[in-house]
């Protein structure tokens, strides 16, 4: 890729922000290192691990991440026979932990091979190394020392070195504590000097003391002497602190041997930091809200963004170009993000080709690019010099060297820094030039000729940013198919120039081109007034449709509170038909007990008590619940439960059972749901007290021609009368025709508490006509 592309385009900061999300050192160098795709297959399979990494990412977690040292170089060194250091050997144990912890992670999780295969194809290469871990840990301190427990042979020599220098400390310890000794030391205390023990004798005491003399103080007041008498001791010694150290070499080359010998490590070892890799580039990806661009061979960027600018206040880029035209001219205001268009395209190009996401929406696309040519300057002032205009010859003459079909070509105002006449010839040029190589390239240009000349040309397309002629500022937004106007006069404008002045700067200019220039102004000034009129229909259409989600949302949470008002009254239902079964055997037994000798009072009570349960369950509660808006009218008295008040019905309820009603001094909306008729009617038939003779009694009812309803209200008080007398069996008559009364007969009786059996009857007892029943 060209290097001074890279460099415009600052591809460098991009380098540094994806470092910092590296997890490991490896990881890291492999970033450093990595080029840009040289081929679209390459870059395909750099976009597939990618890939999975996000969506293992976003699934999931990303992987367990622990320290990893780069062991390349340690490992070479010890398969070369090199002797590693301990504190090295803990960092390998600690880096081979990870690896282990890894693989173990992934087998796991083994049924995520399917939709991963890539990760689990690295993971494949990452093996057990506990047996590494456990050799380093049981022989080597985290502070870098040898454990006794590194082998046999140094636990005993340890163990001679610790007699032995129990022994020399007794020895010690009696000369300190010589009173005379004691005269001629300057500290009483024994020290080290070369792995032997001696004492610190004051220097004008050293004839005193016989032994050798190993050091002396910076002052020379001191001198450090090992005594005679320890001389033997402190050889053995010695040589005992000699064995440690060649029994301490030994185990550090036998374990550096194993690992050197492993060859297994070392791609163990890189898979895990490819892995660590992929998964630092999604991290990037998802930070930044980027997406992978799919390939093609047109540009399709949807809300793409500068990586390197503010997400807040950037303008997003909408750019679809590639399809009919292959070369793009902008134009607009200096001020109006000509240049960073640009180098979005630019920059978002080079990340796609990194294997990168791309901070854009899913579903943009770019082209595999063979490389990437800028001329982009920093300078935006009109007048500039000589040596400006030279450098950016001399690059575009490079440019023009290397361009072909499958390149990419950015050019920041192409011709300006000359006479504008010969800019925009030369521009023209230029543009002809490359577009006979098959280049796609995208130039920014002041001069009226260029858009005039992209206009007419095909291949080419006009593109600009927007200016807004009511602020006299730019938007930034890339307008495609649309010319633009530099708007030098209105921006000097905002800017505080005179009036005076730009009125003849105005006259100065060319008739046909001031023309052209107040033509684009009043198209671009309509077509941001219509997009504004869009805009707030769009605004107008969310708002209605929130409006018309609320709308729902309230009528669903009405019917959830009403299902929960229904289902709470179904509950309290079965909760009366339990207390009703209940009191119910207690009549049957009350009835049972009378037998011949027959109480009348006591049964008039007790069908009086009948009478209320049928009440509470039958048709009379059932005749209270209003279940359709017709059965209410202007009017009519109602009770409301939860408010525990009457009240009177003032608008007939519409489809959805929704009314108006009066409760004393209050005018509430109600539903049907939430009221009963009123109980006046029920009081009356709690008032009329039933009196029955035993002379009263049928065990026949007939109900052939009655509804359903009075069949209810029939069939309810026939039971009810004949649990009084208790008949053998009771026969109700109710035809056979249609079978309709006959199947509410059967329903009725199964959920009566006082039905004992019931049966259709013989033919000689009426057939399929007849249903004879028993009572408890």
């Amino acid at each position: 890729m060209n290097s001074n592309a890279v460099r415009a385009l600052e591809f460098d900061k991009i380098k540094s922000a994806l470092l910092e999300r590296m997890p490991s050192r490896g990881s890291r160098k492999l970033i450093e290192d990595q080029d840009f795709a040289a081929s679209p297959e390459e870059l395909r399979d750099r976009q597939a691990e990618l890939r999975e990494a996000l969506g293992y990412t976003l699934a999931y977690s990303p992987l367990p991440f622990g320290p990893l040292k780069d062991m390349t170089r340690e490992l070479g060194f010890a398969k070369r026979g090199g002797v590693l250091e301990p504190l090295t050997l803990i960092e390998i144990g600690d880096s081979l932990r990870t690896i282990t912890r890894m693989k173990y992670f992934l087998e796991k999780h083994s049924e995520r091979r399917s939709s991963f295969p890539l990760i689990y194809n690295q993971g494949a290469l990452i093996f057990d190394f506990s047996h590494h871990e456990e050799m380093i840990e049981r022989a080597i301190d985290y502070d870098g020392s040898v454990k006794s427990s590194a082998s046999r042979t140094l636990a005993s020599i340890r163990r001679a070195i610790q007699s032995k220098e129990d022994e020399v400390r007794r020895r010690i310890d009696g000369f300190l504590n010589d009173r005379q000794m004691a005269t001629y030391l300057q500290e009483a205390l024994v020290t080290m000097r070369n792995d032997r023990y001696v004492l610190p004798v004051r220097s004008e005491h050293r004839r005193k003391v016989e032994g050798l003399i190993h050091d002396r103080s910076a002052s020379g007041s001191t001198l450090y002497i090992e005594p005679m008498a320890l001389v033997n001791l402190n050889n053995e010694l010695r040589d005992l602190f000699n064995d440690e150290r060649e029994e301490i070499q030994k185990i550090l080359k036998d374990m550096s041997q194993r690992l050197g010998e492993d060859g297994y490590i070392s791609p163990a070892y890189h898979a895990t930091e490819a892995l660590y890799k992929v998964f630092g580039l999604a991290r990037y990806a998802l930070e930044t809200d980027s997406h992978l661009a799919a390939s093609g061979q047109q540009i399709l960027l949807k809300k793409a963004r500068h990586p390197l600018l503010d997400k807040k206040t950037v303008v997003p880029m909408e750019l679809d170009f590639g399809k009919e035209a292959r070369i793009l001219i902008i134009t607009g205001p200096n001020t109006g993000g000509k240049t960073v268009a640009l180098k979005t395209l630019g920059l978002l190009s080079l990340m796609n080709q990194f294997g990168m996401a791309i901070p854009a929406d899913d579903g943009s696309q770019l082209p595999f690019f063979d490389d990437i040519f800028v001329d982009i300057g920093d300078e935006q002032s009109i007048e500039q010099s000589l040596s400006t205009f030279s450098s950016h010859m001399v690059n575009l003459i490079s440019i023009l060297e290397g361009a072909n079909r499958k390149s990419l070509v950015l050019l920041d105002e192409l011709g300006a820094g000359t006479d504008p006449q010969e800019g925009a010839a030369l521009a023209r040029s230029l543009l002809i030039e490359f577009e006979e190589k098959g280049s796609m390239v995208f130039a920014t240009s002041h001069y009226s000729e260029i858009k005039n000349f992209a206009f007419n040309r095909p291949g080419y397309m006009n593109a600009s940013v927007e200016f807004d002629a009511k602020s006299l500022s730019p938007t930034y937004r890339l307008l495609m198919g649309v010319p633009g106007s530099s708007n030098a006069l209105y921006i000097s404008k905002r800017l505080g120039l005179p009036d005076r002045i730009i009125d003849r700067a105005r006259e100065s200019m060319d008739g046909q081109g001031i023309a052209l220039e107040e033509i684009l102004a009043e198209l671009e000034e309509k077509r941001m007034s219509q997009e504004r009129l869009e805009k707030e229909a769009r605004l107008r259409l969310e708002e209605a449709k929130k409006l018309e989600s609320k709308y729902e949302n309230k009528l669903k949470d009405q019917e959830d509170r009403r299902e929960r008002e229904l289902n709470k009254a179904k509950e309290e239902a079965a909760r009366l038909l339990k207390k009703t079964q209940e009191e119910a055997r207690e009549i049957m037994k009350d009835l049972r007990d009378m037998k011949g000798n027959v109480d009348f009072s006591k049964m008039e009570k007790n069908a009086q008590r009948l009478g209320s349960l049928r009440e509470d369950l039958g048709p009379t509660a059932q005749a209270r619940r209003i279940d359709s808006p017709k059965k209410l009218k202007v009017g009519d008295k109602i009770f409301i439960p939860h408010l525990e008040a009457k009240g009177e019905v003032l608008t007939s309820p519409n489809e959805k059972g929704d009314f108006q009603a009066q409760a004393g001094i209050m005018r509430i909306n109600l539903n049907i749901s939430q009221v009963e008729k009123s109980q006046e009617a029920k009081k009356k038939i709690d008032k009329q007290v039933r009196s029955y003779s035993t002379m009263d009694l049928s065990t026949s009812l007939d109900l052939r021609g009655m509804n359903m309803e009075d069949a209810r209200v029939e069939l309810g008080k026939f039971i009810d009368q004949a649990m009084l007398s208790n008949p053998p069996e009771l026969e109700i008559i109710h035809g056979k025709g249609t079978g309709v009364l006959r199947d509410f007969v059967t329903d009725y009786l199964k959920k009566s508490p006082f039905v004992k059996s019931f049966r259709q009857g013989d033919l000689h007892e009426g057939g399929s006509g007849v249903t004879l029943v028993k009572l408890h």
